[in-house]
């Protein structure tokens, strides 16, 4: 038979063990009195020294006794219930100090926590109760921390690393410039386009780190959005960039595929599947872009005959400056940030992005958007 979870709680245990101790301490009283009551009616009556004789009948003597009686039972009463109170109080605070001392260890760490410091947990054992949710719920907190600072650490020495290569590269001819005595007006110009280009390349980058790192609230933006007219437009204005690498594009799209969303936003989502789906081509390779309306969703897809993903690199292709192939993306001027700003694009509009790939055979992403407005 399964424990109802109530039963696992502090606050259960402590109504259980309060209302025990109570019970005890009251049947205690109880024996007690009840000792001190036989052995008081044991004892020879009582002698009263204001009582004389023939000054009091017997019914008056008898009273007296009986009050008598009853003063040492209200005495006893008060040492009693004095001592309830007295070991009760003290039972319940050492119990409920000792229930709970994972809060102080849940303070303690909590006061040592920095972003230098986010390694320690608290690893509580205990039972399954609000201390140990506690616990368990402020370790899952730590490791998120952990992970996002780790992330954000991780994504400054990247971005760093991405601004200093058009930076040296234009600094370097800058250089050979000032030390060239007899640059002619052909090399000035000449490291004028690299420059140039340089510059072009930390552009994109700072606009593609703008768009990962901005806050960005879609129901500003949200209207109806025809994912079959966007992901033609996105298609053909990529034509020219397929035909100078002899890569062929078809596009399969049905009709009125409507979905709430910012159209510019969702465009250059579908712009940069299309771009990696060129750019990781082989010669005389094929792009196929689909839209069309599964059960709950407006599905796109953009699949490619490339070189493919293997297993391991799929499960890290949408991270920020992730590469599969580095050299050649390096070589190409891509930054690694386009499938995350599309991940970022997507889950904004409260949908799915996912990955299936062939090393060698080429891939396939899929967009998968709902229908109606996401929450």
């Amino acid at each position: 038979m399964r424990t109802p979870t109530f039963t696992k709680s502090i606050h259960f245990k402590l109504t259980i063990w309060y209302s025990g101790i109570l019970i005890l301490l009251t049947i205690l009283l109880i024996i007690g009195l009840n000792l001190a009551v036989r052995q008081g009616s044991m004892e020879p009556p009582p002698t009263f020294p204001y009582v004389t004789g023939g000054e009091h009948t017997p019914k008056e003597v008898f009273f007296l006794a009986r009050q008598a009686q009853l003063d040492l039972l209200r005495n006893y009463s008060i040492i009693g219930i004095s001592c309830i109170f007295v070991l009760g109080g003290m039972s319940i605070y050492l119990l409920s100090r000792q229930m709970l001392k994972p809060v102080d260890t849940v303070s303690s760490l909590a006061s040592r926590i920095s972003h230098t410091n986010l390694r320690e947990r608290i690893n509580y054992h205990g039972p399954d109760d609000e201390v140990k949710r506690l616990a368990d719920t402020f370790d899952d907190m730590l490791g998120r921390l952990e992970g996002a600072f780790e992330s954000q650490k991780q994504f400054v020495q990247d971005a760093s690393h991405e601004l200093r290569t058009p930076i040296a590269i234009a600094q370097t001819n800058i250089e050979v410039l000032e030390m060239e005595k007899k640059a002619t007006i052909k090399d000035y110009k000449h490291a004028i386009g690299v420059i140039k280009n340089s510059l072009e390349r930390m552009s994109r980058l700072n606009d593609e780190l703008l768009a990962l790192s901005a806050e960005y609230t879609l129901h500003d933006r949200m209207s109806e959005v025809d994912a079959s007219s966007l992901t033609r437009e996105a298609a053909a204005e990529a034509g020219a960039r397929a035909e100078s690498a002899g890569i062929t594009i078809d596009i399969e799209a049905g009709e009125r595929l409507i979905v709430p969303g910012d159209a510019a936003r969702l465009k250059q989502a579908v712009t940069n599947l299309i771009d990696n789906a060129i750019k990781y081509n082989k010669p005389e390779g094929s792009v196929r872009v689909r839209a069309f309306e599964s059960d709950s969703d407006i599905v796109v897809e953009v699949e490619d005959s490339g070189i493919g993903i293997s297993q391991v690199d799929q499960g890290r292709v949408f991270d920020r400056f992730y590469r599969v192939d580095k050299s050649r993306s390096r070589a190409q001027g891509g930054s690694g940030l386009g499938l995350a700003i599309v991940k970022k694009i997507v889950e904004d509009h409260g949908g799915i992005i996912s990955v299936e790939s062939t090393p060698g055979a080429g891939s396939t992403f899929s967009i998968k958007l709902p229908k109606h407005n996401p929450d």
